[in-house]
């Protein structure tokens, strides 16, 4: 766990740390991506890396481009040569008020960051407890000359400095207090552990997992344990979790990895989008939807909580080898999610974004969907500056002609589209061309009583189309009038867990 303390000069030198690295990355011609240099520096600092990236692109001292490269700005640069540090330190005390403490030091213990990386020294040198290796040109301004590019101290290298007689306690040089203006920043502690991975308890901000605060219940974020994952796309990831006062176990999604094309502002837009997303389909309480149980989009990795599922639709046709699913429970799956887009479009809400990866499982082996609106979340909003953003290239074979040409009144026969294509990819394991043979013809097994409904299902004329879910579930029980699968408004649900459970 990290110090309970952690103070202005500490955050400071971190912040300058990771742009004396994206400049030495570019002298040497390595990955300024986001996603590596998150990975090579979160070790080693102390709050979560994404606070970081936020503050410096909230002040201007980084930049992105399309492709996530970072790099840094005019103003970065005079940072790195050593200008403007005591700006710098006060808009760090600014940004990060909730996240530091700020103790009386004094001022003629303040470090002094020095402008330019100095020579190799003794690679032997021991410091903070721990041998260090040292390598030239970069330094980390919360030790002295000494710390290598891409490798800051240790974790506990950084809890041993958090004593009031470290160096790295103290103030920089000519910094002024931090201003009193008040930004609402989350809390960030550290999730790791130097024994291994560890469940993480999300807590609200400014709150300690174990403090009091946190034992007396604050807001709904305490109650939440994360364990290992379970999945991952390109919004997030899911991980196994569990609501501590019930004993229950969920699915917790953290929203993360799509808000670094966005700058501060534009995130912002971006929650609030998901937050409205989350709540319509928390709306929505349909066996064929997904559960929205709660979420938290004011933490630095926003997150929402929903039931434990088993598995997906995408795991199942691979696992097929490419032959796709018997009949009968392709058919069945194929109606919960078609009775469940029902229950939503009566509430005004559409998915446009239905894949094999959107369709998930209950322990009993029903088809849930989830995900609805998410796509909308991160769509192009030119009024907001906000970029393209495709997410994922896997959904794009199942969208209408309408969404692809971002058509603004899409509705619900664009789902109608999109269930046809999933549809037909169940039933053969392949996603239908222009010229693809109709279901029964690729496999003799299935109805062909089926053929003229995936066919209207999926036309690229919205007119030609089924216009809504109503209208296709009444000619598929009109063709199987036998009720083999019950009548129009029965949803078949199984109730025993599949035997592979």
């Amino acid at each position: 766990m990290p110090p309970q303390a952690i103070n202005r000069e500490t955050v400071s030198g971190e912040a300058l740390f990771i742009l004396k690295n994206l400049k030495e990355n570019g002298r040497l011609g390595r990955s300024n991506k986001l996603a590596d240099v998150k990975a090579a520096l979160e070790p080693s600092v102390s709050l979560e890396f994404d606070s970081y990236f936020f503050f410096l692109r909230k002040f201007h001292y980084i930049a992105m481009d399309r492709e996530a490269q970072l790099k840094l700005t005019d103003q970065g640069e005079r940072v790195v040569e050593g200008d403007y540090l005591d700006k710098f330190a006060s808009e760090v005390g600014e940004f990060f008020q909730d996240q530091i403490s700020i103790p009386d030091v004094d001022s003629t213990q303040a470090l002094d960051l020095p402008n330019e990386p100095n020579e190799m020294t003794d690679p032997g040198r021991t410091l903070a407890g721990g041998p260090l290796t040292v390598e030239p040109e970069m330094i980390n301004p919360q030790e002295s000359d000494d710390v290598p590019p891409n490798q800051p101290p240790s974790s506990s290298s950084r809890r041993s400095k958090s004593s009031s007689s470290s160096p790295a306690e103290e103030p920089l040089a000519g910094s002024s207090p931090p201003s009193t203006s008040r930004v609402d920043v989350p809390d960030l502690s550290r999730r790791d552990s130097p024994t291994g991975p560890q469940p993480v308890v999300h807590t609200a901000p400014g709150v300690t997992p174990g403090s009091a605060s946190a034992s007396k219940g604050n807001d709904l974020d305490v109650r939440y344990v994360k364990f290992d994952a379970i999945g991952s796309g390109p919004l997030g990831t899911v991980f196994k979790g569990r609501h501590n006062a019930l004993g229950l176990d969920t699915c917790i999604k953290e929203l993360k990895d799509i808000f670094g094309y966005f700058s501060f502002l534009q995130r912002s837009e971006v929650i609030k989008r998901l937050k409205k997303e989350l709540c319509a389909q928390a709306q929505v309480r349909h066996p064929g939807v997904v559960a929205i149980i709660d979420q938290n989009t004011d933490v630095a990795r926003p997150f929402f909580v929903m039931e434990l599922l088993r598995g997906s639709l995408k795991e199942k046709l691979d696992q097929s080898g490419g032959k796709g699913i018997p009949v009968q429970p392709a058919v069945r799956y194929f109606l919960q999610v078609a009775y469940g887009l029902k229950a939503a479009h009566a509430q005004g809400l559409t998915h446009h974004n239905i894949k094999p990866e959107n369709v998930l499982f209950d322990v009993y082996g029903n088809a849930k969907l989830g995900d609805f609106g998410l796509a909308r979340v991160v769509e192009v909003d030119q009024s907001k500056g906000m970029p393209q953003v495709f997410v994922g290239t896997g959904g794009m074979s199942y969208m209408a002609p309408e969404l692809i040409g971002r058509t603004k009144d899409a509705g619900a026969s664009a789902d109608v589209y999109s269930l046809g294509i999933l549809l037909y990819e169940m039933l053969t394991g392949q996603i239908p061309g222009r010229r693809s043979p109709l279901p029964s013809e690729v496999n003799g097994e299935i109805p062909s009583k089926l053929d003229p409904i995936f066919d209207k299902m999926t036309q690229d004329r919205r007119e030609a189309r089924y216009p809504d879910l109503d209208a296709m579930l009444q000619d598929f029980y009109g063709a199987f009038s036998d009720g083999e699968y019950l009548t129009r408004g029965d949803l078949i649900l199984w109730s025993e867990p599949p035997p592979s459970q």
